[in-house]
């Protein structure tokens, strides 16, 4: 196990809370991203501390940025909604990776077709005020890509999303492209080459706001 665990643990089982930023300060990325991910995986096998290790992470992160191999690594829905509550402090959610992906980047990059993460994201923009939440949603990573359009780019889809998350992710291309609307023109850079399946040709043209046979034609023409 390793020494930043063993720490955590420690701090944790003596009620030393108040020592966990300091700690973490200390710490390199890696281990940095070690510590997080072992409160989300804690409070996974355990769902009776699950608030408890949610409430450590808000801690850590309340006068840290989350380091960038954690915002590269956290790809589920399920990890999303653990860490969101910190993600909504520090500027969290527009904490950025090597390649410059945010968590929405990489969440929608690698969306499970059975767990889509769509209305969820929908829902918090909705329900909660987090002005960081929606320029998450329209920064861009180094490819130029917004999250929603790395999902439509990378994520394997194997069907059109289902009703629900489908008219969740066309709100959030809407709300993208008021934010940043000259976003949308990188997508088609990235579809370069690429053997793309009917959903993909589908959602690129609702993102595109093309028809479908435009974004073929275009793809093949760049």
């Amino acid at each position: 196990m390793d020494l930043s665990i063993q720490l955590l643990n420690a701090r944790i089982s003596k009620q030393q809370l108040n020592e966990l930023d300091n700690d973490f300060k200390q710490l390199t990325p890696a281990q940095q991203t070690l510590q997080l991910n072992h409160l989300y995986e804690s409070a996974q096998r355990l769902s009776i501390k699950y608030d408890f290790m949610q409430n450590i992470a808000i801690r850590i992160l309340t006068n840290n940025m989350p380091p960038a191999p954690f915002v590269n690594q956290l790809i589920t829905v399920d990890a999303l909604s653990f860490f969101t509550p910190a993600l909504r402090i520090n500027k969290g959610f527009l904490a950025q990776d090597i390649q410059g992906n945010n968590v929405l980047h990489n969440v929608f990059k690698h969306a499970d077709s059975k767990k889509l993460p769509f209305n969820y994201v929908r829902s918090l923009m909705l329900f909660e005020s987090n002005d960081d939440l929606l320029k998450a949603l329209a920064q861009t990573n180094k490819q130029g890509l917004t999250p929603v359009a790395c999902y439509i780019a990378y994520a394997h889809k194997q069907n059109t999303p289902v009703k629900h998350e489908f008219s969740a992710l066309l709100a959030l291309m809407e709300i993208e492209q008021k934010q940043n609307p000259n976003a949308k023109q990188q997508l088609a850079n990235a579809l370069k080459g690429v053997n793309l399946s009917e959903t993909t040709i589908l959602l690129s043209a609702a993102y595109l706001q093309r028809s479908t046979a435009q974004v073929v034609h275009l793809v093949k023409a760049l």
